[in-house]
């Protein structure tokens, strides 16, 4: 039953959470017109209940429940825990500690603001290979098929002659598709599979190796944007680099852990070199470019965090679109041009078969192979 009723909270509260970044702005106005906290969410219910956000409105009653109960209060990582993503729990713990919650809020509803932006980037480039890829098989298996079936129905005298040059690629391709088709789209899935899984989680000096290809590229690069938005909101509200670096550490994946270990390790050993920690591995070679040429105007390293996390969010972003542009093309152009391929050689096939088959070409053709294979 608590199952079933937490599924029921995560649905009723969906578009509460895809819009936070709205409420946490509204929340940084509270507290700077110095509102009772129950005052406006009693306003703010009414509101919601009168523009008919249902999502809203039930989030905000849970949070003016948990402020009535008494049990810390005025916190607001307790008041919002289960109403907004529990990734959002680390930085809301900073806006508790933040001498200036609506500058801390509104920092974070920035945060959220690029996460998303990066999100919808990730899962808008992620849909073409998701899309294409399947039917870029079934085109392969069906134009395969057109072509086996030319060849059955070809005189083994006129083998040689249809399936010259390009048109024999697209039958050992067919033949392939026919024999291998499944098996190697079983392959591929797992192998895909296994990729999935061993971004967050492959670690060592192998992955360090590979953080270039596509496909781990656009990870780190998107999981850079990630770390720089969440960053730049602690450090705006007073956290130490090191503190910061030890607080996203908690929540991190393992992936995320490992390099942010090795960025601490390298600021153990050498405290003021900032940027070269950070050239371990964690950020791509244009993203440690931007962050050496804002290192030589800022005070702190912290201030070049900063910018990468809100004014440099674009840049960031752009660095994002570009690998997963990249990724996709790696993706999606093996089997789009194998696609293509067939596609062409099933107009070929058939023609070069049609000619063929012209009765003075079908005679000189088998005089060619009975020349060539004498009976006995």
């Amino acid at each position: 039953m608590t199952g079933w009723r937490a599924w029921a909270d995560w649905v009723a509260l969906a578009d509460f959470r895809l819009a936070r970044a709205e409420f946490y702005r509204d929340f940084a106005e509270m507290y700077q017109r110095n509102e009772a906290m129950v005052s406006f969410l009693e306003g703010e219910i009414a509101n919601a209940s009168l523009t008919r956000q249902r999502s809203r409105e039930r989030a905000l009653r849970l949070v003016l429940h948990r402020h009535q109960d008494g049990e810390h209060a005025s916190r607001v990582s307790h008041l919002l825990e289960g109403v907004v993503p529990r990734s959002d729990g680390l930085l809301l713990a900073a806006v508790d500690r933040a001498a200036d919650k609506p500058q801390a809020l509104r920092a974070l509803a920035e945060a959220i603001d690029k996460k998303q932006q990066m999100l919808r980037v990730m899962l808008s480039y992620s849909a073409l290979p998701a899309v294409t890829i399947p039917i870029c098989f079934v085109l392969i298996a069906l134009l395969g098929k057109v072509i086996l079936v030319i060849d059955d129905a070809t005189p083994a005298y006129a083998q040689e002659a249809l399936w010259d040059g390009m048109n024999g690629w697209a039958r050992a391709i067919a033949l392939f598709a026919q024999a291998w088709g499944a098996q190697l789209v079983v392959a591929l899935s797992a192998a895909l599979a296994a990729v999935l899984w061993s971004l967050p989680r492959w670690r060592g000096a192998a992955r360090l190796r590979v953080e270039g290809w596509p496909v781990y590229g656009l990870y780190r690069d998107f999981q850079a944007g990630m770390l720089f938005s969440s960053m730049a909101m602690m450090l705006r509200t007073g956290e130490t680099l090191q503190g910061s670096i030890d607080d996203v550490t908690q929540r991190a994946s393992p992936w995320m852990r490992w390099h942010l270990g090795r960025v601490a390790d390298a600021l153990e050993e050498n405290p003021t070199g900032t940027l070269d920690a950070f050239r371990r591995g964690l950020l791509s070679a244009h993203l440690l470019s931007r962050a050496a040429t804002l290192n030589r105007s800022s005070t702190s390293f912290s201030d070049v965090l900063i910018q990468l996390g809100t004014t440099e969010g674009d840049r960031v972003l752009a660095r994002v679109k570009k690998a997963a542009v990249i990724a996709n093309f790696a993706l999606v152009g093996l089997f789009a041009s194998v696609a293509t391929f067939m596609g062409v050689a099933s107009m070929t096939v058939p023609g070069t078969f049609a000619s063929l088959m012209e009765p003075s070409n079908l005679m000189a053709l088998r005089a060619a192979y009975d020349a060539k294979h004498p009976t006995h």
